[in-house]
C-alpha cells in the first residue's frame, strides 16, 4: 500500500539533519546494522532499543517514510538510529568496499509485473552492489510475504556468492532477536506466512 503524502516531512527531515547521515558518515559508524527500505520505522527503531550497544541506519527513499522514520528517531530519544535519506543503489554505489557486516531486507517491494523484476533489492541489479560492499562473512536477512520474491532471492543469492545460513517458509517472530515491521503487523493479523531467509557472503 502506499503512504499518502505528507507536506510536513521533508521540512522535518531538513530540521534533524543531526540524525541524517550520507555514504561517507556511514563509514565512520562502528557495529553497523543497515536496513535497505526501512518504511516508517518501527523495525529499526524497535532494534534499536533492543539492543543499544548496535547503531542502526535505515535507508529510506520515501521522503513521507523517510520523515515517520526521523520523527520516531528524534520523538523517542533513539541514540543508536540514524536515517539515511537516499536512493539505495545510489548508496550502496557509494560506499566503501567490503564494509558492510549486516543487512536488513524487510517487506521489500515484490515488483510483481515480471517486466518489473530489474527493480528489486535482489535482482541481477543490485547482486553486483552487495558483491562489492558486503565483508567476508558479512550477512543478508530477508523478510516478506511474497513467496515468489523470496525465491527469486534466494536463488539469486546463492548464484553469487552467497551461502545459505537459514530459511522459514512459516515464520514465528524471534522476539529475542527481531521485530515487527508495520507491513509485518498486518499480515500477521491476517494470519498471511512470513518467509525469511538468511545468506552469508563467502
Amino acid at each position: 500500500m502506499r503512504t499518502k503524502f505528507k507536506a510536513w516531512a521533508e521540512p522535518y527531515i531538513n530540521e534533524h539533519q543531526d540524525i541524517c547521515v550520507d555514504a561517507f558518515a556511514l563509514q565512520n559508524i562502528d557495529n553497523l546494522y543497515l536496513e535497505i527500505g526501512s518504511g516508517k520505522g518501527l523495525y529499526l527503531v524497535t532494534m534499536a532499543n533492543k539492543f543499544p550497544e548496535r547503531n542502526y541506519v535505515g535507508v529510506e527513499r520515501n521522503v513521507t517514510c523517510a520523515g515517520y522514520l526521523a520523527k520516531k528517531i528524534v520523538e523517542g530519544e533513539v541514540k543508536n538510529a540514524k536515517l539515511c535519506f537516499m536512493d539505495a543503489e545510489k548508496l550502496l554505489g557509494e560506499l566503501k568496499e567490503n564494509s558492510l557486516k549486516h543487512v536488513f531486507l524487510n517487506f521489500s517491494d515484490p515488483w510483481p509485473k515480471k517486466r518489473h523484476n530489474k527493480r528489486r533489492l535482489t535482482s541481477e541489479r543490485f547482486i553486483p552492489l552487495y558483491q562489492k560492499v558486503m565483508a567476508k562473512g558479512g550477512e543478508i536477512i530477508l523478510k516478506t510475504d511474497n513467496k515468489e520474491l523470496f525465491d527469486f532471492s534466494k536463488e539469486n543469492f546463492l548464484a553469487n556468492g552467497f551461502s545459505l545460513m537459514f530459511e522459514d517458509l512459516d515464520y514465528q517472530l524471534d522476539e529475542n532477536n527481531d521485530a515487527l515491521t508495520e507491513y509485518e503487523i498486518d499480515f500477521r493479523k491476517e494470519n498471511e506466512p512470513i518467509y525469511r531467509l538468511g545468506v552469508r557472503y563467502e
